[in-house]
């Protein structure tokens, strides 16, 4: 008993639940199967709870088991009621990544369940897991998925501060950490809380693949970023072609009059990218 409690209050379990208000419901666990405590479980044939698998499908995925069962347990040869923390859209997580490496660019895309207790980030067949925050290369804030939506708008937002740009003459460049994945079709760019890109006499910026030849793909023209906008400045429709055939990571490329040292020795700029584009399932 008292190796249980402490199970349940061990805080570095491989799930939990980390922000929103919880669902919780009763199930039905099976006789003579052991389960610990924030396993992600689905039913069996007969409607009673079982581990959950990479391969089950999003759809049957319930949430997390809020009770340990194991042999030791009076209990353990009978069926029981238990308590289930299910996965509804306004619940996050955090999950252990169990195979691969996560990164910032993983943010926004979906993987698999690596099985009941951590997820991979190298596979995905099921995409039951929503990347929702970079915690570290093996944590991650995330969402399940249990839906069948066959296309979504997936939105990424950056602030990008003028020490973060490289250098580069007239110029300053800096790839964002996001890759937008071969077959997204790029929505709409957003620039917003401009802190003044001032130290020279004017600074205006590009959003787009500067690698692949169009470094205004995702906005229009030039917008000027030389003075503070609170609420930003009007990026204009994509430029480029809409549909990615391969994977791309955008980047913003501020271009000053003379020299962009100037700008980096004001210190003070600074911008919120934000990009939509849409992702088939």
């Amino acid at each position: 008993m008292l190796e249980k409690l402490l199970f349940i209050l061990n805080f570095n379990r491989m799930i939990k639940h980390i922000n929103g208000d919880p669902t919780i419901n009763d199930f039905v666990a099976p006789a003579s199967t052991e389960f610990d405590f924030d396993d992600v479980v689905t039913r069996d044939s007969s409607g009673q709870l079982a581990l959950a698998t990479a391969s089950t499908p999003r759809s049957e995925l319930l949430g997390l088991i809020q009770t340990v069962i194991d042999s030791e347990d009076s209990d353990y040869t009978s069926d029981k009621t238990v308590a289930v923390l299910e996965f509804t859209d306004d619940v996050e997580f955090e999950a252990t990544v169990d195979t691969g490496t996560l990164t910032t660019s993983m943010v926004g895309k979906r993987f698999d369940l690596n099985d009941e207790n951590g997820i991979d980030v190298t596979s995905e067949g099921q995409k039951a897991v929503e990347i929702v925050r970079y915690l570290s290369a093996s944590l991650a804030r995330v969402k399940f998925v249990t839906t069948g939506d066959k296309m979504r708008l997936v939105s990424y937002q950056q602030t990008c501060a003028v020490a973060d740009f490289t250098d580069s003459g007239t110029t300053g460049t800096l790839a964002l950490d996001i890759t937008i994945p071969a077959g997204a079709v790029f929505a709409r760019t957003l620039v917003t809380n401009i802190v003044g890109f001032a130290g020279d006499s004017s600074a205006v910026v590009t959003i787009g693949d500067p690698s692949g030849g169009d470094v205004d793909r995702y906005i229009t023209g030039t917008p000027n970023v030389f003075s503070t906008a609170v609420a930003g400045v009007a990026m204009g429709a994509p430029s480029g072609t809409l549909w990615h055939t391969a994977d791309i990571i955008p980047s913003v490329v501020i271009t000053s009059a003379t020299d962009f040292t100037d700008v980096v020795t004001d210190g003070n700029g600074s911008l919120d990218v934000t990009l939509f584009y849409y992702v088939a399932e």
